[in-house]
């Protein structure tokens, strides 16, 4: 898990170099063959099988370690990862972005789009687009929608930590 972790982390650092490079431009995601298509797809499925991957894990090893630590101290250790960082925000419906609320957004999002920006290279000039590190997760509980904007940097820095103190702290 660390390695994925370090590999989200990487591909959000990297992202906005390799496509000026490559000068990927937005473009029409429904031209298959097209240079940013091909991007576009790649880095989503990439994205999102990761992140999937991790979420499921973690709420696996959350739910095991109760056993041996208390839900308050497991609450704590959430909260102390996540000081300084911004593992997303709240941007339709009311709760808290803990790592393990994340987790569960992540699980059961029925909607995932990766969020890419603009930027220019002065010489020569032309425009490319990378994605941001930020991605937004809908869906709904009980009939209510809700969305969030995670910010797979700071949020797989966080879980880095949060599962350096679990298993420091968890006999398995």
């Amino acid at each position: 898990m660390h390695q994925k972790l370090f590999q989200l982390r990487h591909l959000v650092a990297g992202a906005r170099e390799y496509s000026k490079r490559e000068k990927l431009e937005r473009g029409s995601i429904e031209d298959y063959e097209s240079d940013w298509s091909l991007y576009y797809y790649q880095m989503r499925h990439l994205i999102s099988n990761d992140l999937i991957e991790l979420a499921a894990k973690v709420r696996v090893i959350q739910d095991t370690s109760l056993k041996q630590i208390k839900e308050s101290d497991l609450l704590g250790m959430d909260e102390a990862c996540r000081h300084r960082l911004k593992i997303g925000t709240v941007t339709s419906g009311t709760f808290a972005l803990t790592l393990r609320e994340s987790c569960n957004k992540i699980i059961h999002a029925t909607e995932f789009e990766p969020q890419f920006a603009n930027s220019r290279n002065a010489k020569p000039y032309f425009r490319y687009s990378y994605w941001n590190g930020k991605c937004t997760l809908k869906g709904s509980h009980f009939g209510k929608p809700w969305s969030v904007d995670l910010y797979v940097y700071d949020w797989s820095e966080a879980m880095k930590y949060f599962l350096d103190d679990i298993f420091g702290n968890v006999d398995w």
